[in-house]
Formats: structure tokens, sequence, C-alpha cells
């Protein structure tokens, strides 16, 4: 082989070392690219991690602190209920223990008016045992109340009949005023309603006397009303219409009549209603104003002479004694 050809394999060698030299220089700047995108990967990574470590330990501690909050809460809530509760009852408590309190101090007192009673009672104070029998509440003590009811009925019963029968004798005796006021106390005891029917009838008896002739009927009435199934109801109504007759209310008279002769069916005052109610129906009525009592004291003119009516029958009543 010639110099020459030495020379140029030699060339040749040293342009392929070149060459060689220039692609190892590019692929190192490859390679150098290609770890700096690896290193900016890597930090990139690694301040992902570091970021994603920071927040998931944040919210692993806002878990933490929320589910001890809500455990908290919930602990607060279940003893701010039995707090509630407890309170509650408690005031229950205290109401109900001011409720007892109330009672047996209301009950104390009723067993001292009981007390009081039963001695006035016993020492004939009456009256004053009335007042305190009605000052007495049946809801207290029903044991209590049924004792003060019987002995307070018996005791008006006794009241009502002692007045009664004096304001008899004073009737008799024609001592009208007196009798009445007899007879006014006898019906303030509120006697049973037998008695009741009874009193009320001597006092229209005793109006009438005293030529109060509607105050009589209000009171024959009243007679009527209070018991209507005792035997002084039926002559309680005859008495009552006479009364309202002879007072000039005749339509309520003719009301009374009838009410008498629809209620009493076997009252031996039937003919006479029958006939006055025939005869103020003939007559033909007209409704008056009711007369003032005698008691008014107004001069009243001289009225024409008319027919009067059917006098009632003998009763002993009218003489002052209960029928």
């Amino acid at each position: 082989m010639s110099v020459e050809d030495q020379i140029h394999e030699i060339k040749k060698e040293i342009i392929e070392s070149h060459n060689l030299i220039i692609k190892t220089d590019n692929l190192v700047k490859n390679l150098s690219s290609e770890l700096r995108q690896i290193q900016k990967k890597q930090e990139r990574y690694e301040r992902k991690y570091i970021f994603n470590s920071v927040v998931a330990y944040v919210i692993f501690v806002v878990v933490i602190f929320g589910g001890l909050y809500v455990a908290f809460d919930a602990k607060v809530g279940v003893v701010r209920r039995e707090k509630e509760t407890l309170t509650s009852q408690l005031q229950k408590a205290r109401t109900e223990a001011d409720e007892l309190q109330k009672k047996l101090a209301v009950r104390s007192q009723q067993e001292k008016a009981t007390e009081r009673f039963l001695r006035l009672k016993k020492e004939r104070q009456d009256l004053d045992a009335l007042k305190v029998a009605e000052t007495l509440d049946p809801n207290v003590s029903p044991l209590l109340a049924r004792l003060v009811t019987n002995e307070a009925e018996e005791l008006r019963l006794r009241m009502g009949g002692k007045a009664l029968e004096a304001g008899k004798i004073l009737y008799q005796k024609g001592h009208l005023k007196r009798a009445l006021r007899e007879l006014d106390r006898a019906v303030e005891v509120k006697p049973p309603a037998e008695l009741m029917a009874k009193v009320h009838l001597q006092r229209g008896l005793v109006l009438l006397k005293l030529n109060r002739n509607a105050k009589g009927a209000e009171s024959f009435l009243a007679a009527a009303n209070v018991a209507p199934e005792s035997a002084v109801a039926d002559k309680a109504l005859f008495m009552a219409a006479g009364a309202l007759e002879t007072s000039g209310d005749v339509p309520r008279a003719l009301t009374v009549y009838e009410r008498l002769l629809k209620e009493h069916l076997k009252s031996p005052y039937l003919s006479q209603a029958r006939r006055r109610v025939a005869r103020l129906t003939r007559s033909g009525p007209k409704a008056s104003p009711l007369a003032p009592d005698s008691d008014a004291k107004k001069p009243k003119p001289k009225p024409k002479p008319k027919p009067k009516p059917e006098s009632p029958p003998k009763t002993p009543e009218s003489s002052g004694t209960q029928g």
C-alpha cells in the first residue's frame, strides 16, 4: 500500500472519528437535555408530593378534629338534653310540691272550718254554722263534704221548719210583718225543696193579707217551681193564678190556670180552675198591667164595681196552717 493510500485511510478515519465525536456530542447534549427534563420532572414530582402530603395531613387533621367535634357535640347534646329533662322534672316536682302544699293548706283550712261548723252547730248558733258550711269546698275532701252536707241539710231543715212554724204562729196572731220576716229568714236558709215550697206558700198567704197581690203571686209561683211534684204545688198554682187575676194581670192568670190543668190532673182545684178559665175566656179579658201592691202607697182611683172572682176553697193554710 502506498503512502497516499495510508494518508487517505488516516483522513478517512479522522473524518469518521470527527463524525463520531459530533454524534457523541449530540448524544451527550441530548442526554443532558433529557437529564434536565428528568430533573425538572423529579422536582415537580417532589413539589407535588410535598404539597399532597401537606394537604393529606391537613385533611387528616381536619377530619380528626371534625370527628372529635361531632363526638363532643353529640356528647354535649346528650348532656344538654339530660339537663333539660332533669330541669323539667325538677320544675314539675316543685310545681307538684307547691300544689300539694296548697292542697294541704286548703285541707287544713277545710278541717278547721268543719270543726268550727260542728262546734257552732252544737252550740246552736245555726246561722253562723250555715255561713261556715257555705265556705267549704266539696272538691277538697269528699268525706268532709258529705259530712258537712248531711249536717247542713239537717240544720237547714230544722231552721227552715222552725222559721216556718214561727211565721205560721205570727200569721195566726195577725202579726203579718213579723211573720213575713220569719218566712224571709226561712227562705234565706235554703231548706230542702219540699219545705221551701211550704215556706213560699205560707209567705204568699201573708203577702195576700198585706194586699201585696203581685208579690204574693210570685211567691206562690216560686213554691210551685221549687218543688213541682210536691203536695202543695197545685194549690200554689191555683193561689198564684187567683192573685194574678186579682192584681189585674189576667193573661198571666190564664197561663197559670192552664199550667195547673196540664200538670196536675188529679188536683182538687181542677173544677174551679176550669170554671175560671171558661169565665175569663168568655169575657175576653185584655192584658192589663200588673197592679201595684198596697205597700207602694200610691192612691188608686175607685174601680167600677165588677163581679168578684170565685174565692179559692177554704184550706187550713188560709187560716195559717200548712196543707
